[in-house]
């Protein structure tokens, strides 16, 4: 019994280790950096979803956000994004490639005048 009580903290840090994302080796390591603008201005506070991990994030004050990622293609959602017309409620879809050790970039307007 107390052998078993001993294992409980190891197996939990390997799960908790094992959940997390592998990103291999520094140099394979890339990025996917998504930029919500309109014009030159940055538009914070909007909700960013990385749909192969479901990671979300919000822009930054600068309309910045930056997903860390192994190499590969992805979709980044935006959502709230007016584009001209009523708010995708759902969402709105980009592509991008995140190339082995650099950065994947998304450029999203938000047409702020739209509203």
């Amino acid at each position: 019994m107390r052998r078993t009580i001993r294992l409980v903290p190891a197996l939990l840090l390997a799960v908790v280790l094992y959940s997390c994302h592998d990103f291999g080796p520094p140099d394979q390591q890339s990025l996917i950096v998504a930029h919500v603008h309109f014009g030159e201005q940055g538009v914070p506070d909007i909700k960013l979803v990385l749909v192969q991990f479901a990671d979300t994030a919000f822009t930054n004050a600068n309309g910045t956000v930056v997903f860390p990622v192994p190499p590969g293609k992805y979709t980044v959602r935006a959502f709230g994004i007016n584009r001209g017309g009523p708010i995708l409620l759902n969402g709105v879809d980009y592509s991008v490639t995140a190339p082995a050790g650099l950065a994947g970039f998304v450029d999203i307007v938000d047409c702020l005048p739209c509203l």
